[in-house]
Order: C-alpha cells, then structure tokens, then sequence
C-alpha cells in the first residue's frame, strides 16, 4: 500500500503527485473526424484524426464533424468562458463555417480541492465547402485565446487513396454516410 502525502491525513486516499494539473484551459485533444458526438461526458468518435480529403472536382461541399477535449482548471469552475472553432485557408483567410458558443463547468460532489475538468465537445460541420484544393486549418479557441490548431489538406484526385475523407458524407466508399 502507498504512504499517504505528509500533508494528508492518513484517513484519506493519496494525491496523484505525477498527474499534471492545468494552469489555464488547456486543448487535450482537437481533430477531424466522420463524425463525433459527446454522449454522457464521454467523446465518441469514428474515423477520426484525418487529415487529408479527396474530391475530383471543386468547390465541394462535405460534412464532418470536429472534436476536442479541454481541460478546465479548477479555479476557472463557475465562470463563463466563450469558445469558437473557425477555419482558415493557408493564407490565413477565414472561411463561412464558424462554430461558437459559451460553456459553463461546476466542480462535482467528488471533486477535490485542485481538481480540474475534462470537458469532451463535439460538432457536425454540414455543407462544408471548400472553394479549391490546398491547405487548411480548423482553429480553436476558448476566451480569445487559441488553444488548438488541426492542419488538414484538400486533395483533387480521381481515385482517392482507401481510407480517406472522401463522398458527399465523407464515407471512404464514396456512398453517403
């Protein structure tokens, strides 16, 4: 059995000490996917973390989702803070699509004293287009501060490699999905 911290009484279950604490809301994860939807706290995702989408002809229009993981840090509980998920072509120019909205996280009855939260969010992009082949960036940000950063590259090809973001529904079978 592991020794209890000094600082703790021996009653109660040690502190992790390798476990990092955020100092700020911090990104864990952000990406593209098939689709994602937040279910019961929980992320699920299919086809996730791609990076390249293929089509034979543009401007085309595809649906996806994004998903990202923040870490909220226990002093920033009971606030509201504003996020935006945006996109930007390689010069830096934004397109339409922009997601944006506030949250709000509490400190559950079993949290303690330092504790921080994983919030897991999800959203469809639907009709989503893209005027011509290049490169690109999904950007997140929480309070005007970018947290994240997905590049991802829009490919002309007639025949897409197996396995990638392609079709009306970005199924790899080109079918809808």
């Amino acid at each position: 059995m592991t020794e209890p911290h000094p600082s703790e009484p021996a009653d109660l279950e040690p502190v992790l000490p390798d476990q990092p604490l955020p100092a700020e809301i911090q990104a864990a994860a952000f990406f593209l996917a098939d689709h994602a939807v937040v279910e019961n706290g929980k992320l699920y995702v299919n086809g996730g973390f791609w990076n390249q989408l293929y089509s034979s002809a543009y401007p085309v229009a595809r649906a996806f989702g994004v998903a990202a993981v923040l870490h909220i840090p226990w002093y920033r509980h009971h606030e509201a803070h504003n996020f935006a998920i945006t996109f930007e072509d390689a010069d830096g120019h934004a397109l339409a699509a922009r997601f944006e909205g506030q949250f709000r996280v509490g400190t559950a009855p079993n949290m303690r004293v330092g504790d921080f939260t994983i919030m897991p969010v999800a959203a469809l992009a639907t009709n989503f287009v893209l005027e011509r082949p290049g490169d690109y960036s999904a950007l997140l940000a929480v309070d005007d501060r970018e947290l994240a950063r997905w590049r991802f590259r829009a490919v002309e090809a007639a025949e897409p490699m197996p396995g990638t973001q392609t079709g009306p529904g970005g199924d790899p079978d080109g079918g809808e999905s």
